[in-house]
């Protein structure tokens, strides 16, 4: 078919092999978003019960007194409570100005002012006593607090915010670098904390542009590379050690600090196009995806990489940490957008609607600290640092952040939808200034295959507009409302170039067919990005019968109750013996076990009759 008035053309993967983009791609700011569907739905429920409801003053309490020892000797150290005000602020900041936030910005501001009163005059801020500053969870907690004032300078302009954080680099200089402290010999975790502070030492670069906060981030990078005491993080990945390997005995496997590191690696990258570090980044996260990330988009096991994608079908007591999915979601936020490659945004989508939500309370205020394929969920909630609050409750709303700032994102001519929300996205329209560009979604994915979206414009504009063809459609096709057609069998981006005129409908429909996965002799399912689970509400049988494999239909069913978002029934044979087939349902992993009151049984991966 001829198409008259625009070009159609597919990307697929063509920058694989850790080619680079032509350019970074910008995320939309959540401000700009408004979501409705089951991210919307679980957004809300988020935003009202559990951010709109922390005591923030609470968590900057801690900054105002320098008692801490960091000693791991005592009982429930207060060691990493310098952590827990930063972390909130990433997730709080960009909300701040959503719909449903109420007064949460102003509470914020009188937090940040707390902080901002007990800086030191040698510029600390902490709750660490002097004799005790720079070591165990110090640096670490001085990570979050820099990340949580350079997010407030970014939404207010509040210069401040911005001097404090130099102020807190710099005292960071005076004790680390070249003949002072090391960063990569010191600290928990093979020194993958302390090196963690990379990031929001190139995010403060990047706003004053000064040249001794890029020093020492060189420094810092070094520490990752050079310094053999250290983590080693830049040249085991070069040589293709997995990471499950890296330091085992010194916990240098430990995921969510690698992966922060990572992190800071990218911003470095872009910086000084230093491709060591990019590459490291890279290969790191294609060997996470290879060997960690599960069915459900989780993986680890007691927070270290052990391997976990051979060893998913069997039963553990301790899962995916929450405070591991969220920094896993941030790391493919980032490399979506540094290499244009449509993999990230899958596996981001994949944890969001999976292990994600799942490990959300069905009202949207505690995060469980840890997500299994089989079991039942808890509103676990065990405090860290004689606190009210734990580490995974702290970083449970910055998933939120990563998978809807990664939802659109824009170049100089290019809009690329990454992940299909129903809602509404505002941006400037890129290479028509002064326009401004609306894509006004209704889709009831992932539970149902078609995504509708309507483009609002001030005035025609000409740019590319980008759809990502999920690797677990083998077939997705795109309807316009000027009649054209077109349909690609390849995972990667669908580009059209047109001028697109408000009020252009452009309709995608995906591969509608729930797939069998086999590991380790049990069978699991899955229906787009959903993993699947059988549920002890649907009152079926037995979760532990045996699986006899067959060709087998799903269809679509109707939940039991309202707290499962999608389920789907098949008739399968079950058990060891030749019995007829009978219907077995099953529901999407998030919603499994989602009742919290131990009747709802769940399991992912089922044994097969050999």
């Amino acid at each position: 078919m001829k198409y008259s008035a625009f070009v159609c053309s597919v990307a697929i993967s063509a920058l694989a092999g850790g080619l680079l983009a032509a350019e970074v791609y910008s995320d939309t700011p959540i401000a700009n978003l408004r979501v409705r569907g089951l991210a919307g739905e679980r957004l809300d429920a988020m935003l009202a019960n559990n951010l709109c409801k922390t005591d923030y003053d609470y968590l900057a309490f801690p900054f105002t007194r320098k008692t801490e020892t960091g000693s791991w000797e005592v009982i429930q150290p207060g060691i990493w409570q310098n952590e827990f005000w930063g972390k909130l602020m990433h997730a709080a900041v960009p909300l701040a100005r959503y719909p449903g936030a109420g007064d949460l910005e102003a509470r914020l501001e009188k937090s940040v002012k707390t902080i901002l009163s007990h800086q030191l005059a040698d510029g600390y801020i902490g709750n660490y006593r002097p004799e005790f500053r720079g070591e165990v969870c110090d640096v670490w907690g001085a990570k979050y607090t820099l990340m949580g004032l350079i997010h407030w300078y970014d939404l207010t302009s509040d210069k401040a915010s911005l001097e404090a954080s130099k102020r807190l680099v710099d005292w960071l200089i005076s004790r680390f670098g070249t003949e002072k402290m090391s960063l990569g010999a010191t600290g928990p975790f093979c020194g993958l904390m302390n090196c963690s502070v990379l990031e929001p030492v190139m995010w403060l670069y990047q706003r004053t542009g000064e040249k001794r906060y890029l020093d020492f981030a060189k420094w810092i990078v070094t520490e990752l590379d050079v310094n053999k005491k250290g983590p080693e993080l830049i040249p085991l990945a070069l040589k293709g050690v997995p990471v499950r390997d890296r330091h085992p005995d010194t916990h240098g496997h430990k995921a969510y600090e690698m992966m922060s590191c990572c992190q800071g690696l990218l911003d470095y990258y872009l910086q000084t196009g230093d491709k060591r570090c990019f590459d490291a980044v890279l290969r790191s996260a294609e060997n996470i995806i290879a060997d960690e990330i599960d069915i459900a988009g989780g993986g680890t096991q007691y927070e270290r990489f052990c391997g976990s994608r051979a060893r998913q079908a069997r039963d553990y007591a301790v899962g995916s940490e929450t405070c591991v999915l969220t920094t896993w979601m941030r790391l493919c936020q980032k490399l979506s957008s540094v290499t244009g490659e449509t993999r990230w945004a899958d596996e981001l989508e994949k944890t969001f609607f999976n292990a994600y939500l799942g490990s959300l309370s069905r009202s949207g205020d505690i995060f469980d600290s840890y997500s299994c394929l089989a079991g039942e969920r808890e509103c676990r909630h065990p405090l860290h640092c004689r606190m009210q609050i734990n580490c995974c409750a702290a970083n449970g709303p910055r998933g939120f952040v990563a998978y809807l700032g990664n939802a659109v994102t824009t170049g100089k001519e290019v809009v690329n939808v990454n992940q299909y929300l129903f809602g509404i996205a505002k941006i400037p329209c890129p290479g028509s200034k002064g326009n401004t560009l609306i894509l006004d979604s209704f889709t009831e994915y992932p539970r149902k295959m078609r995504y509708a979206l309507t483009i609002g414009l001030d005035k025609p504009a000409t740019f590319t507009l980008r759809f990502r063809a999920p690797s677990w459609s083998a077939k997705t096709a795109f309807r316009f409302s000027s009649g054209e057609q077109s349909s690609v069998t390849n995972a990667g981006y669908v580009a059209f170039t047109k001028e697109w005129k408000d009020g252009d409908q452009v309709e995608v429909v995906f591969e509608d067919k729930v797939k069998e996965h086999i590991v380790d002799s049990h069978v699991a399912y899955t229906y787009g990005p959903l993993a699947l689970a059988r549920d002890v509400r649907f009152a079926d049988g037995d979760l532990s019968e045996r699986v006899r494999r067959g060709d087998v239909t799903f269809e679509s069913i109707s939940a039991p109750d309202s707290s499962m978002y999608a389920a789907f029934g098949a008739f399968m044979k079950m058990g060891v013996h030749d019995n007829p087939p009978r219907p077995i349902s099953f529901c999407d992993y998030a919603s499994a076990g989602s009742t919290r009151d131990g009747k709802s049984f769940y399991r992912v991966w089922l044994p097969i009759a050999e």
